[in-house]
């Protein structure tokens, strides 16, 4: 994982992770620190040492068997030298600490379900370059659930897609690659900087390589992150996201156009013809229910509450129907502290 300044949460992360049921001898977290001002590197480093500790006690003769458990590596990511920076930097240095032929990508926010490692290299088939999978919000507010609802529908929409021979996207915080795929693109210095790392690598897999990918929706596979702290900084998550489609391929593209209008015509029909409005929200707001419930039991989401579905039309209806000119009015993007 890739982590910069995530002292509130990494604990949460590296627990999740050192709880997976997978062999313990055969699974190794590298944390790839980028340059951190916070407790982040400390609390990284007192989990490497626990491991460590761990691994030399069962090493030797104990009157009761230690358990296993994966090793934690700390890993700090160098200064830029080239355009290759940020988060795409920061997975590329973990990568090239470690020979292991998968590479499984989360964020420092994220919990994986205990399942997480073995489900993703289960679904790993022999022609398979990458398999993706769901990620939701843990969280206890109306506003974090509408977000989790918000990306469960976007990436339903990106597996229903990616499963139909159409690769559309897949979430860095939920990620399998084999390392063979990952160096057929010559990993992140051949693919280039971009806002949205995760789907520069993913098109690079699939525009310039024979590797197929995946995106099943498992419960096994079920990643919980937690939700944006307010709505500026969900909205500009969303922003960074439409600022990194602007590269997708066409099929992407003519997904983002349907998006787009979907919000807008609505809407539109609301000030000219209320009742032709009224009647295109509901059919829009019930094939989205329809479609939230599949992505939800498929995905060991959970049940579909009606108060965070309308708080999430709203939200959905908001960004969608703004994001075109937010991008043209302010194209470059802030994140964790830089402006790309």
């Amino acid at each position: 994982m890739a982590a910069r300044d995530e002292a509130h949460g990494i604990g949460r992360c590296l627990d999740a992770l050192l709880a997976q049921d997978y062999p313990a001898d055969r699974l190794t977290i590298l944390v790839a620190d980028d340059h951190s001002t916070d407790r982040t590197a400390e609390i990284v480093r007192r989990y490497e040492d626990q491991t460590r500790r761990l691994a030399l006690a069962g090493a030797v003769d104990e009157p009761e068997p230690m358990p296993e458990t994966p090793e934690v590596r700390y890993v700090r990511v160098p200064d830029p030298t080239s355009p290759l920076r940020g988060k795409a930097l920061a997975i590329h240095t973990a990568a090239e600490h470690t020979d292991a032929p998968l590479l499984l990508i989360t964020d420092a926010d994220c919990a994986p379900a205990p399942g997480w490692a073995r489900g993703l290299v289960a679904g790993m088939g022999d022609g398979d370059g990458l398999v993706g999978g769901l990620t939701l919000m843990q969280t206890e507010t109306s506003f974090g659930e509408a977000q989790s609802l918000d990306w469960a529908f976007l990436l339903g929409v990106a597996s229903a897609l990616t499963e139909s021979g159409f690769p559309a996207t897949a979430m860095g915080n939920n990620l399998a690659i084999r390392r063979e795929a990952y160096e057929a693109v010559g990993g992140y210095p051949g693919v280039g900087f971009s806002v949205t790392e995760d789907h520069a690598l993913f098109s690079a897999i699939a525009t310039r390589t024979p590797w197929r990918l995946r995106f099943p929706l498992r419960p096994e596979t079920l990643v919980w992150t937690l939700p944006a702290r307010s709505l500026g900084h969900a909205y500009r998550q969303r922003r960074r996201w439409a600022r990194g489609g602007l590269n997708a391929g066409p099929v992407l593209w003519a997904a983002y156009v349907l998006a787009h209008l979907a919000h807008l015509i609505p809407l539109l029909a609301l000030a000219v013809a209320p009742l032709a409005g009224l009647g295109a929200l509901a059919v829009k707001m019930g094939a989205d229910a329809l479609h939230l419930r599949a992505v939800l039991r498929r995905g060991g989401g959970g049940r579909l509450s009606a108060r965070a579905f309308l708080l999430f039309e709203a939200w959905l209806f908001a960004y969608m129907s703004t994001l075109p000119l937010a991008l043209l009015l302010a194209p470059r993007i802030r994140w964790k502290g830089r402006l790309h």
